[in-house]
């Protein structure tokens, strides 16, 4: 339990006993708090002063018994600074940072003039002047105050809820590939930099792009510290979203990132591919070389991928090795997953013009096609080519092809280890 100390004109006692935070994926937070207040009959107002610097205000929503009536709500921001403060001591006792005694008697700027007990006046700045205690007129965080009225002496627990911006997780995948195995590991970071330290708070994290009225631009904060757990995330679906819940109870301090491990899968089977995406051949000239991507594909997963980035890793004489990495979209379970991993070194694909016999109304060209595998493996290698797939056009060619994605013609071909293979595509279409 926290004990709350309240700037206010009345006796209350407010006692936070749960905390909740629902994060989502978009910069914000749902913050729901029960507390226990004793208000008398004669009190007007009450002050919640444990808030966050981002709190959207108009968010604010108050659970109250039918014996209280709420009439008002004020949202006061911090206005307490360092010059606010010795204003506050001009002619009151100080201490100054080297142990010693005098009186603040003026300020100005950074500076103060002060008196030591001997009466000698001497300049110092403000920095170095130690104060007391915090003068109750003072400000010294952000409040809400509530205006309300009491129809008789109440003990009750009221609840408290409001949107905070700056709270946000972020999801991350390691990916350990050996030949056609991997593992994967899903982590999620969440990031407080709100202002205000959550104590012993259940946390769930809401995975889905919900819709936003409007966009704030978010304030750039210092993350102090990351930690690390064990423990996997429980899930469920809600309303067309993925809810995860942190299986312990979670200290989330306003500047620090804690990072929690979601799941783990052993031993999936991953699917290797490369591909080629070469010139619009009707408008080729000459002779092009193209890169070959590499790109993994993972299927059948029994559980959704919240949005992230995934690192790809293998081992090269036991010792890890970056291949790539690449974002993902929020992914339903048993969807295929295709990351991208990057250029393959050792293959490409070259292009060349044969012949041309363009008209004024038809495209007509041929193209050769020469796949190189300089690596000492085999290597199924994939040619997609831009073309349309209109009635009147035609693609002549000795090897077998599909459109896939729309308008690329695509060729599978396996290239033996340290070998090139070759094809040739005619094509013929309107022009337009």
């Amino acid at each position: 339990m926290k004990r709350i100390f309240l700037l206010s004109t009345f006796v209350l006692t407010q006692t936070i006993f749960a905390t909740t935070l629902t994060i989502y994926n978009s910069n914000i937070a749902l913050v729901n708090e029960s507390q226990e207040f004793e208000i008398s009959k004669s009190d007007d107002t009450f002050v919640y002063n444990n808030i966050p610097n981002t709190l959207i205000s108009n968010s604010v929503n108050l659970d109250l018994p039918p014996s209280l009536t709420l009439y008002s709500q004020v949202h006061k921001r911090k206005n307490f600074t360092q010059h606010d403060l010795a204003k506050a001591f001009v002619g009151k006792d100080v201490e100054l940072s080297n142990a010693s005694q005098a009186k603040l008697l003026s300020i100005s700027g950074n500076n103060a003039i002060v008196q030591s007990p001997q009466k000698k006046l001497f300049i110092t700045k403000i920095s170095d002047i130690i104060f007391p205690y915090l003068p109750t007129d003072l400000q010294a965080s952000n409040t809400l105050n509530f205006q309300i009225k009491a129809r008789k002496n109440i003990q009750t627990s009221i609840d408290i809820s409001y949107l905070a911006q700056n709270i946000s997780f972020s999801s991350d995948y390691i990916l350990k590939i050996k030949k056609n195995r991997a593992n994967l590991q899903a982590w999620v970071d969440i990031i407080n930099n709100s202002g205000k330290d959550f104590k012993d708070a259940t946390v769930h994290l809401i995975a889905g792009d919900i819709n936003r009225a409007y966009n704030q631009r978010e304030a750039v904060a210092y993350r102090s510290m990351v930690t690390a757990d064990k423990s996997a995330l429980t899930h469920k679906a809600v309303a067309g979203y993925h809810k995860y819940t942190v299986p312990f109870k979670v200290d989330l301090n306003s500047y620090e990132k804690r990072r929690v491990k979601l799941f783990e899968y052993k031993d999936i089977p991953i699917q290797n591919s490369y591909i080629a995406r070469m010139n619009n051949p009707l408008y080729l000239m000459g002779e092009r070389s193209s890169s070959v991507n590499r790109e993994l594909q993972i299927s059948n997963l029994d559980r959704e991928l919240p949005s992230g980035v995934v690192r790809i890793y293998t081992k090269d004489d036991e010792e890890p090795l970056l291949l790539g990495e690449t974002n993902i979209a929020n992914t339903p379970k048993k969807s295929p997953i295709i990351l991208k991993v990057g250029k393959d070194f050792d293959t490409k694909v070259t292009q060349k013009v044969i012949s041309r016999k363009d008209t004024n109304l038809r495209f007509n060209v041929t193209i050769a096609y020469t796949l190189t595998n300089h690596s000492d493996e085999d290597k199924f290698i994939t040619v997609e080519i831009p073309f349309n797939k209109k009635s009147d056009s035609k693609v002549i060619s000795k090897e077998k092809y599909s459109f896939t994605k729309g308008n690329l013609l695509t060729f599978h071909l396996q290239v033996k280890a340290n070998s090139k293979q070759s094809f040739r595509a005619k094509f013929i279409t309107k022009r337009r």
